[in-house]
């Protein structure tokens, strides 16, 4: 009977687990001479970096940014980059893994098998020499620059930026393309924004994508 019970204990923390929420958390860090989100006018996204550029999830990030602007009230421009009245780049990096270690404290009965980063004793048994457990995570920092320009300024020696973002996101999804539109939207969130001012902004992950991103339970929501 005690088995069963542990057991559905451990069914249930597995369960919650799955449940709760997954953010993608970014600190976003804005600087921009615009009094007002800009509207009406056009732009133009142009590559800076040569090797993404060529890439196919770059166009696709490059067309996550125009939906974001389109929303926003600006028109795409199909002509040199000069004749749009802002010029946008994107550019962006993963670094790691990098681990992140949390001691913890439980003084909770210890059960018999490793589960979630916890050590756990014999059955239905507390052990205290398990009070203490580490939880060990793989970290990498994801990193978004968008910057816009004047357009007529763009191929000049003296190009006019108005537009300076960078967003610095870390999780434990070591791949850019899952976590792009939550790092785009923490971008834009009540663009411009404060210049000079870095604000921690959280996304909600959809269900279903943090479902089938799910690879067991975590005490963690970074995505």
């Amino acid at each position: 009977m005690l088995k069963r019970l542990v057991v559905a204990a451990l069914a249930a923390v597995a369960l919650a687990a799955c449940a709760s929420p997954k953010y993608v958390v970014s600190d976003i860090t804005r600087f921009h001479n615009l009094p007002a989100a800009p509207a009406g006018q056009t732009f133009v996204i142009a590559t800076i970096d040569p090797e993404q550029g060529q890439s196919l999830a770059y166009h696709q990030f490059a067309d996550m940014v125009t939906g974001r602007l389109v929303a926003m009230g600006l028109k795409p421009f199909g002509g040199p980059l000069e004749g749009a009245d802002y010029v946008v780049t994107l550019k962006y990096s993963v670094r790691g893994p990098s681990p992140d270690i949390q001691s913890h404290y439980d003084g909770s009965i210890a059960f018999g098998a490793g589960f979630g980063g916890r050590h756990w004793g014999g059955w239905g048994g507390y052990d205290p020499a398990f009070d203490n457990y580490t939880d060990t995570k793989q970290l990498y920092l994801r990193r978004v620059e968008l910057d816009i320009y004047r357009g007529a300024t763009y191929n000049t020696p003296k190009k006019e930026q108005v537009f300076e973002g960078d967003a610095l996101s870390a999780g434990q999804n070591g791949q850019i393309q899952p976590v792009m539109p939550y790092i785009l939207d923490a971008l834009f969130k009540n663009f411009p924004g404060r210049s000079g001012e870095t604000q921690r902004v959280s996304i909600e992950v959809p269900e279903s994508v943090a479902d089938s991103a799910y690879s067991g339970p975590s005490s963690r929501s970074s995505y």
